[in-house]
């Protein structure tokens, strides 16, 4: 099995009507949360071996009133991941 890795050099989140403590709370643990995401077999299937990013957007996205930040950094995570396959360039789905 070929070793993989993902060098994030900057990763800036702009999140409108969250509180400073839940923000923090949502990004503790992004990196694991990210990786997860991307580390299971059939989320990478079909995915380039190699690439480099230079910038992604992972767009706007809107949450509920009350979302934990559990559910915040998975969703944070879940657009960022989806970001990276789409810029690896999936060949199959």
């Amino acid at each position: 099995m070929s070793k993989r890795s993902i060098n994030i050099e900057r990763l800036q989140i702009r999140l409108k009507g969250v509180s400073a403590q839940s923000a923090r709370a949502a990004v503790d643990g992004l990196g694991h949360e990210l990786l997860g995401q991307l580390s299971a077999p059939q989320n990478l299937a079909g995915v380039r071996r190699a690439g480099k990013i230079d910038t992604i957007d992972s767009g706007n996205f809107q949450i509920a009133t009350g979302t934990g930040p559990a559910e915040l950094r998975g969703a944070i995570a879940g657009r960022v991941a989806a970001a990276i396959k789409a810029k690896l360039g999936r060949t199959s789905d």
